[in-house]
Order: C-alpha cells, then structure tokens, then sequence
C-alpha cells in the first residue's frame, strides 16, 4: 500500500531542487520468519525514494514495534534485530508474532508484506513409546509420542530394536504383523 501525502519537489540541505518520490522498497523478508532461540536473527528491510525514506516496524495490528533491552533492537539501516535469548526470556507477544516494514518521507509511505516471526526455544526433551496390547496374530501399532513443543520440527526416520535392527516407517507410528508371543 503506498500513500501519497506531498508529491512535487523539494528543496535539498544543499539548496538543489529535487523531484520527489515516494519510498519504494528494495527489500523485504519472506513472510516466514523461523529462528532458533540459540542464534537469533536479523531481519532485513529497505527502501529507496526522494528525501530518502525512513523504516519503520510495526506489530501486525499496526502499532509500532520498540526496542526490548536484550530482546529485540531496532537498527538504524532499518533492520529489526532478535537477540539469542534463554528459554527463561521467550515472550510470545515478541517471539512469536506478525511483523510489518513500513518506509515513509515527506511525500508518503508503502507497508511491506505481513511477516510471521516464530523463535524455536532448544530444549531437551525425550521421545516416549507407550506399550500397545494386542492379541497374538493381529496387528499391533506403536507410535512414538514427541512433546507438542517440538512435534514441528522432528520427524521419525527410523526405529531401533535391540540396538541393532532398523525399522523405517512410513508415518510417526510403525505396524507390527503377525505379533508372536515372546
């Protein structure tokens, strides 16, 4: 969205008269942002236009973004700054959460695409088996049950019996056929 609000031309710090142009961007982030709470991540954004335009963050809702002590940094190239953080700092309303760029000068401003930002906070966490009944001769189903934190970003490549013997599923759970007694 571009909004004109003084087009014609100005007048330089130098007394040169210039056309204006209202701020176009140059670069913007893809509209999902994913980053570990380990690296953090910088967040690019830029404009070009006639007096040089100004970037700006703002919230999904349109209110603008402010600097966070040790959180998050606005710079002064425009760029949007997330620290590394412990999982003690995560803050939903920061971490995970809709972002927009906005360029303004004198003659209007343009808003960027909305941008989906989501901090994955490391953490250990452990897989679990649950016994699963079934009667001799008949199909039994295991599945292995991976924490809701973590379900997105793990996948099931394999399961072990005895340390030795790999099984590669199709899906998070593996079929057992013609179950004998043991």
């Amino acid at each position: 969205m571009l909004v004109l609000t003084n087009p014609g031309r100005y007048v330089s710090g130098r007394g040169v008269v210039l056309d204006s142009q209202g701020p176009v961007l140059v670069s913007e982030p893809r509209s999902s942002v994913e980053f570990s709470n380990d690296t953090g991540v910088m967040i690019h954004c830029s404009a070009h236009g006639s007096p040089l335009p100004r970037i700006d963050w703002l919230m999904g809702d349109g209110s603008p973004v402010l600097p966070i002590p040790h959180i998050r940094e606005m710079l002064v190239n425009g760029s949007m700054y997330f620290l590394p953080f412990g999982a003690e700092s995560y803050r939903h309303d920061v971490h995970s959460a809709v972002y927009r760029c906005q360029a303004s000068n004198s003659v209007g401003r343009v808003l960027g695409r909305e941008i989906t930002v989501k901090a994955v906070v490391r953490q250990k966490y452990e897989v679990q088996v649950r016994d699963a009944y079934v009667l001799v001769g008949n199909t039994g189903v295991l599945r292995c049950e991976i924490p809701s934190f973590a379900k997105d970003y793990v996948k099931v490549t394999s399961w072990v019996q005895d340390s030795i013997f790999n099984i590669f599923p199709t899906h998070e759970s593996v079929e057992v056929h013609q179950v004998d007694m043991q």
